[in-house]
């Protein structure tokens, strides 16, 4: 009953039941620990992926292991996870592996976090606020599998589901996108902008299909934005800046 629940959800929101919203200048707040409160994001493609990257910009106070973005199909739970372990030490699963970057001590302030691998190569690259650290392989020659289900704010150890409180997220995500490639370093310091003119191909913040679920908060960001944005459409990854 419960693959049947998922599969109609995941044809519902493919089916355009979901508005596109542009999320420009908000964040979904995470305000407790919780097993029931998350945000279900909506891919533009459902095919499996011999590469990506995930980026988005977060903060937190806990100090606890938590995950930060959770893709899961049928078939693997954790095809993609990026967790935070403590307050120094990230993890990045693909296909049920997974790698260990060592960051910077936790503060208050925005993260900006950027992750990709390419299955060509195995290669696993983290960028934290624009720096890239030292890169790691794994699962090379795999293939991301298709029709995932992608959750911010708690891990899937099921598809779709079991999710456990004391791996919760609390705070505030924001300028989540994903594409299908390996953005070049120059690209990732224009995610790390936030240039309007580079949008994600399989989930983009400004044209995003989502859905809340419990003590999930969209609110404005409190800061006022310093980064330097395009007026435009969005642009190809191979297209000069404007």
């Amino acid at each position: 009953m419960e693959g049947i629940l998922l599969s109609c959800l995941f044809l519902m929101s493919m089916s355009g039941a979901l508005a596109a919203t542009d999320m420009e200048g908000n964040v979904f707040l995470f305000p407790k620990e919780s097993a029931t409160s998350y945000v279900i994001l909506t891919p533009k493609t459902t095919s499996p992926l011999s590469s990506f990257t995930v980026s988005f910009r977060y903060r937190k106070e806990l100090t606890r292991y938590c995950s930060l973005f959770s893709s899961a199909t049928s078939k693997t739970f954790n095809d993609i996870l990026i967790s935070k372990e403590n307050t120094t030490h990230y993890k990045v699963f693909v296909g049920d592996e997974s790698v260990t970057f060592r960051g910077t001590d936790d503060t208050p302030d925005w993260e900006h976090l950027c992750a990709s691998w390419d299955s060509s190569t195995g290669v696993v690259t983290l960028w934290i606020n624009g720096k890239s650290l030292p890169r790691k392989t794994m699962k090379k020659g795999y293939s991301v599998n298709a029709q995932p289900i992608i959750i911010l704010g708690q891990e899937q150890d099921s598809y779709g589901g079991g999710f456990d409180i004391n791996q919760s997220f609390v705070g505030e995500i924001t300028d989540v996108n994903m594409w299908d490639s390996v953005l070049s370093p120059s690209d990732v310091q224009l995610a790390l902008a936030n240039d309007n003119w580079l949008c994600g191909t399989i989930i983009d913040w400004k044209s995003m299909y989502y859905e809340l679920k419990d003590d999930v908060i969209i609110q404005r960001k409190l800061e006022h934005s310093s980064y330097y944005q395009c007026d435009g459409t969005c642009r190809r990854q191979t297209e000069s800046k404007c």
